[in-house]
């Protein structure tokens, strides 16, 4: 058992410590359940844009074009060393661990609310997103873009981009319109006592 799993189930055993079995049973599966959401997200978005350019790349010539839908959508093969739009393109390192500093600040700002349904499914798509181009930078040196929009000439994307910003402006609108999924967690905690007095 890896040591984040073990504090899982010491943190759970401890949290009910004299509940009853069965209640105990159900405390467990819904933390396995809010992390299955995450989980899950992330495993989907890396696996399809893992299939997605494993299938670009043995198919697809650079600069060749397959048209899909005239004037919507076509795939050109490109090899993107920079960011979004090939900024910092030559900048191997800053472009590998300025992603990583972002996720690491945001983890940080999202670990001090308690996370809902909503924000859970927004994570794991900006997760999945980041593992799938981070893959390729370590694997390649190169991120590999294939989805183009001739509507938006500018700009070349993959399966991982495309998952970040969905998942980047669903946390958006969470943070516009969906303000009960933004509580603090110790705004939860200090409703605990208050729940108990009136309890009593």
């Amino acid at each position: 058992m890896n040591p984040s799993t073990l504090k899982a189930a010491l943190w759970i055993r401890q949290a009910t410590d004299g509940v009853p079995a069965f209640n105990r049973r159900v405390a467990i599966c819904y933390w396995g359940v809010k992390h299955v959401i995450v989980i899950s997200m992330t495993a989907i978005v890396f696996v399809l844009d893992r299939i997605a350019k494993i299938v670009t790349l043995a198919n697809i010539a650079t600069g060749e074009q397959l048209v899909l839908w005239p004037g919507v959508l076509e795939i050109r093969l490109m090899h993107n060393q920079g960011l979004a739009l090939g900024f910092l393109s030559g900048f191997t390192l800053l472009n590998l661990f300025l992603p990583i500093a972002v996720m690491i600040i945001g983890w940080y700002f999202l670990r001090r609310f308690t996370p809902t349904v909503f924000t859970r499914v927004a994570a794991g798509l900006v997760i999945g997103g980041f593992f799938g181009n981070l893959f390729d930078r370590l694997s390649m040196g190169f991120v590999t873009d294939m989805v183009f929009f001739p509507w938006m000439p500018w700009y070349i994307c993959n399966v991982a981009d495309i998952a970040i910003c969905i998942g980047v402006a669903l946390l958006a609108i969470s943070l516009l319109f969906r303000p009960t999924d933004w509580h603090l967690k110790t705004e939860a905690k200090a409703d605990e006592p208050h729940h108990s007095d009136s309890a009593a």
